[in-house]
């Protein structure tokens, strides 16, 4: 009886021998994942790097920040030693495979990509650190990664290391604001109420917070006409005078942007030279005579400017001059004084250029 219930058993268990054994289950990845934080990024540099991480075997916990500058990219990764590393790469995927080796500590700087990736030739050269750059004194532990302390103090966060414009949400950068010149020299031509017209030369030897002490040379020239009617030379006089003025100057100037007011207190000396003709109604006869005097010369100007082109050196201004002058002449052909009280009035228009 037995080996008629044996017989059954063995032949249905003959085709399960002949099937092959089945297969054990792939092993999953043993990558850890990568405590790699990134702490400043452009975006799509950051999304590369993540990609090259993703099936990296990480040792270190890193630090990484990632700054555009000239010539590619700028790494600087702090470890959970405290130990510091920095390249610059030519391009993102140079980047990745930098800190992917950074981070598995590897020394070689390889790492396997991921499929889509392609590493794109360039030179990692290390650069010269930047002026200022590296851990503070007070660098110590920071946020503990698996209870190692790691990180550089949160001083690393207050340079700024990128190019202007790197950034979308940083706005655009004012340009430097021009600055006007302080020492400017002024040439300036008017006409006043009592001459012919004038030429002026204003130069600035100082100037501290807008007061100013500068030197000034004048032309003016003016005619005048004298009448006599005493009993004994009754008769009139014409007289045609220059006068070379040069004094000193002490003023301020204030300004508005590229408007500008400055004004000005003159004291110096004039030397004047007079050409006479006179005509005597007693004696029906011309005469003619020359001299010349120097007097005390006092003066005063508000002038209103503005400044012309970008780069302020010029300026354009205007507005009236006071002067006055007291002088004696003698007249030895009638042997008496003649006082010339100078006072003029003048409107000038002025060009400045800085010095």
């Amino acid at each position: 009886m037995r080996p008629s219930y044996m017989l059954p058993v063995l032949l249905a268990a003959v085709p399960a021998l002949g099937q092959p054994a089945p297969a054990p289950p792939a092993p999953g990845p043993s990558a850890s994942a990568c405590a790699v934080t990134i702490v400043r990024a452009p975006d799509p540099v950051r999304q590369t790097i993540e990609r090259w991480l993703a099936n990296e075997h990480c040792t270190l916990a890193l630090q990484v920040r990632i700054i555009p500058t000239e010539g590619g990219l700028y790494l600087l990764a702090t470890d959970e030693h405290g130990r510091v590393r920095e390249r610059i790469v030519p391009d993102a995927q140079s980047a990745g495979v930098l800190i992917a080796s950074w981070a598995a500590d590897d020394g070689l700087g390889g790492a396997t990509p991921p499929p889509e990736a392609a590493i794109a030739p360039g030179p990692v050269v290390a650069p010269p650190p930047p002026a200022g750059y590296g851990p503070p004194p007070a660098y110590g532990a920071g946020p503990a990664y698996g209870g190692a302390a790691y990180g550089p103090s949160s001083q690393f966060n207050t340079m700024s290391f990128h190019p202007p414009g790197a950034y979308a949400d940083e706005g655009p950068i004012a340009p430097p604001p021009v600055v006007h010149p302080t020492k400017l020299i002024t040439l300036g031509a008017g006409f006043g109420a009592n001459s012919s017209g004038g030429l002026r030369l204003d130069l600035d030897f100082m100037n501290r917070n807008g007061w100013t002490i500068g030197g000034l040379i004048g032309l003016t020239g003016s005619t005048m006409s004298i009448y006599d009617y005493s009993s004994s030379s009754s008769g009139y006089y014409d007289a045609s005078m220059t006068d070379f003025a040069f004094a000193l100057t002490a003023g301020h100037i204030t300004r508005w942007g590229d408007w500008h007011l400055r004004g000005n207190i003159g004291l110096g000396i004039v030397a004047s030279s007079m050409h006479l003709e006179g005509y005597n109604y007693n004696s029906n006869t011309y005469s003619s005579g020359d001299g010349s005097v120097a007097s005390a010369y006092v003066e005063a100007n508000l002038m209103l400017g503005h400044s012309i082109g970008s780069t302020k050196v010029w300026e354009l201004e205007m507005g009236p001059v006071l002067s006055y002058a007291k002088q004696n002449w003698y007249l030895q052909d009638q042997m008496q004084d003649m006082i010339r009280e100078a006072g003029n009035a003048m409107f000038v228009v002025g060009l400045r250029h800085g010095l």
